[in-house]
């Protein structure tokens, strides 16, 4: 049976773990960048939304503490869009890159699994704080490539969805339009992983006081 410190933590444990990771890292700057948007236009959307990555990554670095993965690929992808965008002087060319970016960030999950070091392992530790007795363990590590390719599919349906909506809305309504479909695809992918994991945790002995069953354990994962 797993020792007390090599279990999952409760749901509410994760919760507060990842929802400052989620708010500094995606729902600020959205929400920045939407005020801009409104406000004032595409520059202070740009600067806003960059603005805050680029202060919160800085300010971090500076007192020395931990950059949560999420946020380090927030403010890269947020780089490439508004350098391109600003270059090519089009707000739909801007819009165009979260297709691109978010396709890119599809393939990297996959690459990451072919080379033996799944990115969802990275980005686990700013949602749920696991010791390496519990990331070490062979039928995690299995897991965290299985969710790998779960979140390959999601980024991908995303961008497709986007394109979708790009090519067939105008920009003002796309905004909106965009912004919710992404949510959906996003905190569904989230609820996903969530149920998922936590029935792997059940089954290999991280969850509850069933202890770990071989076999099974390793079907399930």
């Amino acid at each position: 049976m797993a020792h007390e410190h090599d279990r999952l933590p409760g749901l509410r444990t994760v919760a507060r773990h990842a929802a400052p990771n989620v708010l500094i890292s995606t729902i600020v700057p959205t929400g920045l960048f939407y005020v801009g948007w409104y406000a004032e236009g595409r520059s202070a959307a740009f600067a806003l939304a960059l603005g805050w990555a680029l202060t919160v990554l800085a300010f971090r670095s500076v007192k020395r503490q931990r950059i949560p993965a999420l946020l380090t690929l927030t403010t890269v992808l947020l780089v490439l869009r508004t350098v391109v965008a600003v270059m090519a002087d089009s707000t739909r060319v801007y819009f165009m890159q979260p297709v691109v970016t978010t396709a890119v960030v599809g393939v990297l999950f996959l690459v990451s699994v072919a080379a033996g070091r799944p990115l969802i392992s990275r980005l686990a530790g700013d949602f749920c704080p696991l010791p390496a007795t519990i990331t070490d363990r062979p039928d995690v590590r299995r897991h965290f490539r299985n969710l790998s390719f779960l979140w390959a599919g999601i980024y991908f349906s995303n961008a497709a969805v986007t394109l979708l909506l790009l090519l067939n809305l105008p920009v003002t309504t796309f905004v909106a339009t965009k912004t919710l479909s992404s949510l959906v695809i996003t905190w569904s992918g989230i609820a996903l992983t969530v149920v998922w994991s936590y029935r792997v945790g059940r089954h290999v002995g991280l969850v509850g006081n069933r202890p770990a069953r071989g076999a099974a354990a390793a079907d399930v994962v």
